[in-house]
Order: structure tokens, then C-alpha cells, then sequence
């Protein structure tokens, strides 16, 4: 299904607001949010990163900040130096002082779509390595931790077993 098709399907002509999943969307307002007044955001399906890639981006750099050459550096003083890295800079001059300022073309990663957040992951791995940093991608990190619990869940199921 295209995504054309499944706005489609989903907001009618209308502009009304319909689940693209009803049964499961209705079964779970109704067994964690009843009566309470809801918040919701609306954005194209997929176009938009989750908090799990936020915080598997935040888990994968954490080691960066321990490195020599950045060691002192807040995270959020890292993310802006990447974000510029990896999606440019803007210069603007002050108009007094006649300053040229340097500002990431990109300030925030919430604002990032999918395809620009994995380009973001992507070039961070790069720029580390750069600096003689490896760092593990968020969906490496998650494959090796299923690994590791599907190897435990073994280990278990054969002391049960003997």
C-alpha cells in the first residue's frame, strides 16, 4: 500500500480521523485510557523517528563522551556538532558586531525524519571512527542483546531439562 493510499484510508475527504488498525486501536483505549483525555500528534506514516531510535542514538554516542578528545563534552554540546557535521551549517552575521555566527542547519534531532535520522546515524559511526572511536549502531546493540537473551533462555531451558 502506498502512502497516498493508506492516508487515504485514514482520513477521509472530510479531514475525520479513522485508525488504520480500529479493533486493536479500540481495545487499547479502552484497557488503558478510559475517560482520559488524550494528546495525539499526526504525521505521515513512518516519516517520523520514534523515541526508541532517539534513545538507541543517545545510547550509541554515550561512549563518545568518554573519549580523550571529548572528554567534558554534555551530550546535547555532541549532538549539535554532529547535527552540523552531518547536515551543514548556517552563517549569519550579527548585525552589530559584524560577528559570523555558525549555527547546524539542523538544531534538533526531533525534527529529523526517518531517512535524515539514519543519515544521521550512519555519518555519526563515521565520525567517530574518524577520531579512532567505534561505536555499536542501535540495531546492532538490540540484535546482541537478543542474542545474548535467546542464549540465557537456552541455558536455562537445558538446567531444566538435566
Amino acid at each position: 500500500m502506498t502512502q497516498k493510499e493508506l492516508e487515504q484510508k485514514v482520513i477521509d475527504a472530510e479531514g475525520r480521523v479513522s485508525f488504520g488498525h480500529p479493533k486493536q486501536a479500540r481495545a487499547w483505549l479502552k484497557r488503558t485510557h478510559g475517560g482520559e483525555v488524550l494528546v495525539a500528534q499526526f504525521y505521515p506514516h513512518r516519516a517520523k523517528r520514534s523515541d526508541k531510535q532517539s534513545r538507541g542514538f543517545h545510547a550509541m554516542v554515550k561512549p563518545w563522551l568518554h573519549a580523550e578528545r571529548r572528554g567534558g563534552w554534555s551530550i546535547e554540546a555532541l549532538k549539535l556538532w554532529v547535527l552540523g557535521e552531518v547536515f551543514g551549517y548556517l552563517e549569519m552575521t550579527h548585525p552589530l558586531t559584524g560577528e559570523v555566527l555558525r549555527f547546524p542547519a539542523e538544531l534538533h534531532t526531533s525534527k529529523l525524519t526517518m531517512g535524515q535520522f539514519c543519515e544521521l546515524i550512519d555519518r555519526t559511526l563515521e565520525l567517530a571512527a574518524e577520531e579512532g572511536v567505534i561505536l555499536v549502531a542501535p540495531d546492532q546493540y538490540r540484535e546482541a542483546k537478543e542474542k545474548e537473551q535467546r542464549r540465557l533462555e537456552r541455558l536455562a531451558q537445558k538446567g531444566q531439562a538435566a
